[in-house]
């Protein structure tokens, strides 16, 4: 199945890298020396929901996580005098998620209820689109793919056309195990055809926790490989249940973030290339950065999104927590000789 699948793959097209810029600075007095501009990316952003070129805030709601059941929807605020986002969003949240998903049958916002939201353009056009992933529940391993109106919202899932399922035997690891996670992998393995590839994080006690990358076939939902990848942790282990993850993408490629809740560490991995091994194992090249060490230590997160929030080409967080509010996390000097500077704003209620 390997073969065929990476001949089928190789009619795709390289999406052009996106451009960096550099914005200007406003004019000053003569007696004040001017500030370095700041280094703007420009051309599609991801996660922008509405294409006003500012990163989006997609939160679940349900039953711990101090919002109404639901998908809620909120829109990155940017700033006037810079025009880039600020990591404050546009409050209170709409749930865009009144409708249901289409396929359970109650129509409800809790549809939504114990399930995973990433977006990403799933349908293969310009908007991006929603995928909801249930790890456990009434169909654990299932996921579903929503159209994006484009203005921050969802299509209605119920209308023909607007929403595609995934089926639980395609995101199966050789143990048969579901994911625990799924994030947009983008086009990690070099060949962007369109419609975005998933990394995923499963495992089981007996065989071990690993990553797994899932090529798409060029179609909305068109997962059928998985690739198993012998990347250990970002600090050497095997513990892979014990991390969550969270994707972005810049210029640079496919960026992923790493977070271990139990010790606090924040890691970064940038230029994420996945190298197919053709034996059904892969692994990720990337480079490492420890963003932070006691990061939100022990703090429970319902959503973790990755963004580059304020364009200056390094991925940024935002988090919620189970009370409801929300926090941005920006982040700035990446070494590989420490940690980096995160800058968190102020927490504010989401809805």
């Amino acid at each position: 199945m390997t073969d065929t699948f990476s001949r089928r793959r190789l009619i795709a097209w390289t999406a052009p890298v996106a451009l960096a810029l550099t914005a200007l600075a406003p004019a000053l007095p003569a007696h004040a020396s001017p500030k370095p501009a700041p280094a703007l990316t420009t051309g599609p952003v991801d996660k922008d929901l509405n294409g006003d070129g500012v990163a989006d805030l997609v939160a679940l709601g349900g039953p711990g996580t101090g919002l109404g059941s639901g998908v809620w929807s909120a829109l990155g605020v940017k700033s006037r005098k810079t025009g880039v986002g600020t990591g404050q969003v546009q409050t209170p949240a709409v749930n865009i998620g009144l409708r249901g998903n289409g396929v359970s049958g109650t129509a409800s916002p809790a549809d939504f209820d114990g399930a995973q939201v990433i977006t990403g353009r799933f349908f293969g056009f310009a908007e991006q689109d929603f995928l909801v992933y249930y790890p456990g529940g009434v169909n654990p391993g299932g996921a579903g793919i929503i159209r994006g109106a484009g203005d921050g919202t969802m299509a209605d899932p119920n209308l023909s056309g607007n929403q595609q399922s995934i089926d639980p035997s395609q995101l199966l690891d050789a143990y048969g195990n579901s994911p625990l996670a799924v994030v947009n992998g983008y086009a990690a393995d070099g060949v962007d055809n369109g419609y975005p590839d998933l990394i995923a994080l499963s495992g089981d006690a007996a065989n071990g926790y690993r990553l797994g990358y899932h090529p798409n076939l060029g179609m909305t939902g068109g997962y059928i490989n998985t690739i198993a990848l012998t990347n250990p942790t970002p600090n050497g282990g095997s513990d892979w249940q014990n991390w969550s993850i969270a994707s972005t993408e810049t210029a640079s490629g496919t960026a992923l973030f790493l977070r271990n809740a139990g010790t606090g560490d924040l890691y970064l991995w940038t230029g994420v290339t996945m190298v197919d091994n053709g034996d059904g194992t892969g692994s990720l090249t990337r480079t490492q950065y420890q963003v932070a060490a006691n990061w939100n230590t022990g703090v429970a997160i319902s959503t973790l999104e990755a963004a580059d929030i304020n364009a200056d080409g390094i991925p940024d967080l935002w988090a919620v927590l189970p009370g409801g509010t929300y926090q941005a996390y920006l982040i700035s000097g990446l070494t590989t000789d420490g940690t980096a500077t995160v800058t968190a704003t102020r927490a504010r209620p989401l809805v």
